[in-house]
């Protein structure tokens, strides 16, 4: 059996565990960066999780603007309306605090901030695509905090946005393609199971599939190494195992092991690859976008799985 092939390559700092995001004055006062543009929704805000970075801030003494303007399924306006405040405002840092959807935009403005050219240039479909080495500088500084258990955005080189012209999905990314090399993605990921206490069962349902379908479509990818098998399937059964939990009590120890699973799920999306459960989403969300990533996934998963079953039985 071959073990595949694989680079590895992890550019990125990630701190786990309950109160991290407290800590985010302080790693950036130890970054030499003295302000930062804290990129977030506006519900995200209102719910008060954004508070305790805040005030990490705040008595860290960083100079920071709150920037909470991010829709579900980000588009290409959003991604440059960010960058428009990032670049306005002349801020070190950003420090995106939310799901995918914030992570993303903040990905992408960090992006647009130091490369130039329109957000397409950077789009990925094919592997030729993601070795192309198109982000040539290395983006701006960002800190991915995030507050779902499901995209694993916050430690993975991809990002999608939302062509409106095209009513398309676009995957926007790029790993180190050498030591030290540009990448999309975050700096620091501080993951703090507390920011997800108040996930409302539907966007917990959600989200937590979502990270199961990463790690099932990352399993069985064309070609995924054998260093992600160990990852993946301790994800495929955590998730199910916790996410009732989560969905009908909410109980933290449930909602920190979706969040660990999301999190290492993300981690594995770096050295894999997804399949046709996320093609369909993609292209679902692209034409509807008022449909959640996570429900689009959850429909789909069972057709594929068959099909899969049927034409490639193990």
């Amino acid at each position: 059996m071959s073990l595949g092939e694989y680079t590895l390559s992890f550019p990125i700092s990630v701190e786990f565990g309950n109160g991290t995001s407290e800590r985010t004055g302080d790693v950036i006062d130890a970054k030499g960066w003295e302000s930062a543009l804290v990129v977030t929704d506006q519900g995200i805000r209102d719910a008060g999780i954004v508070d305790g970075v805040e005030a990490s801030l705040e008595a860290a003494g960083i100079e920071y603007a709150v920037y909470d303007e991010v829709e579900p399924n980000p588009t290409t306006e959003m991604v440059a309306d960010a960058l428009e405040t990032l670049t306005a405002g002349g801020f070190d840092v950003v420090v995106a605090v939310g799901g995918g959807s914030v992570i993303d935009t903040a990905k992408c403005a960090t992006l647009l901030k130091t490369n130039d050219g329109p957000l397409p240039e950077y789009e990925v479909n094919t592997p030729e695509d993601v070795t192309a080495g198109s982000i040539e500088n290395h983006t701006h500084p960002l800190i991915t905090i995030p507050t779902t258990a499901g995209t694993g955005s916050e430690v993975d080189y991809w990002a999608v946005i939302t062509a409106p012209d095209r009513e398309f999905k676009m995957a926007i990314g790029q790993p180190p393609l050498y030591p030290d090399g540009p990448y999309l993605g975050a700096d620091v990921s501080l993951v703090d199971p507390e920011l997800t206490a108040s996930l409302p069962p539907r966007q917990t349902a959600a989200t937590g599939f979502d990270a199961f379908s990463h790690a099932l479509e990352n399993h069985v990818a064309a070609g995924a190494p054998e260093l992600v098998k160990p990852y993946t399937r301790h994800v495929m059964g955590l998730v199910p195992e916790h996410l009732p939990d989560a969905y009908e009590t909410g109980a933290m120890e449930a909602r920190e092991q979706l969040l660990f699973g999301s999190h290492m799920a993300g981690f594995c999306e770096n050295f894999a690859g997804f399949g046709a459960i996320h093609s369909l989403a993609e292209v679902t969300g692209g034409m509807y976008p008022e449909i959640p990533h996570g429900e689009a996934i959850a429909v789909f998963t069972p057709p594929v799985m068959r099909y899969n079953l049927e034409e490639y039985p193990a």
